[in-house]
């Protein structure tokens, strides 16, 4: 078992990442600081020795999104209400001219897949061979899932 620092650290570090990854999946506050919670429960009793600090960010993003699939399978219900959705569009400084609220409702009515391949390649900086690793998914899927999602999130916010 890990050390009360090694956590602290880690969440410190990576939280910020692995929360926005599970609301990206889950889009409900309480889901997605469920799977947050479990991931570092995962991380916590894990003895798994990392290369580096992007290593440790990456394994922990990908346990973050087996836990919300994991939810998803588990719980077949529909997505939680805008007024609960957690801000997970943007990272502060990238502030548009969109506003968060309808990015959050543009994302919420893409698929689950394309908007975790965006939040992973816009929001967290992986590239596409990272993101399929961490997916599991060939890189042609991941390009394509990304390309449908940027195309679909245009059609949406277009239209408001």
């Amino acid at each position: 078992m890990r050390s009360d620092e090694e956590i602290e650290r880690a969440i410190d570090r990576h939280g910020d990442s692995v929360l926005r990854a599970c609301s990206a999946y889950l889009m409900s506050v309480h889901d997605a600081d469920d799977a947050f919670q479990n991931t570092f429960i995962v991380y916590a009793r894990s003895d798994k020795l990392f290369h580096d600090e992007e290593h440790c960010r990456a394994w922990l993003i990908r346990v973050a999104i087996n836990m919300c699939k994991d939810h998803l399978k588990k719980k077949s219900s529909c997505l939680a209400s805008f007024d609960e959705t957690p801000e997970i569009a943007l990272p502060p400084e990238d502030d548009t001219v969109v506003d968060r609220m309808e990015i959050r409702k543009a994302l919420a009515s893409i698929s689950v897949d394309q908007r975790a391949v965006i939040v992973l390649s816009v929001v967290e900086g992986y590239t596409v061979p990272e993101i399929a690793r961490m997916l599991d998914k060939p890189e042609n899927t991941v390009y394509s899932l990304i390309s449908r999602g940027k195309d679909a999130l245009k059609k949406v916010l277009d239209h408001d």
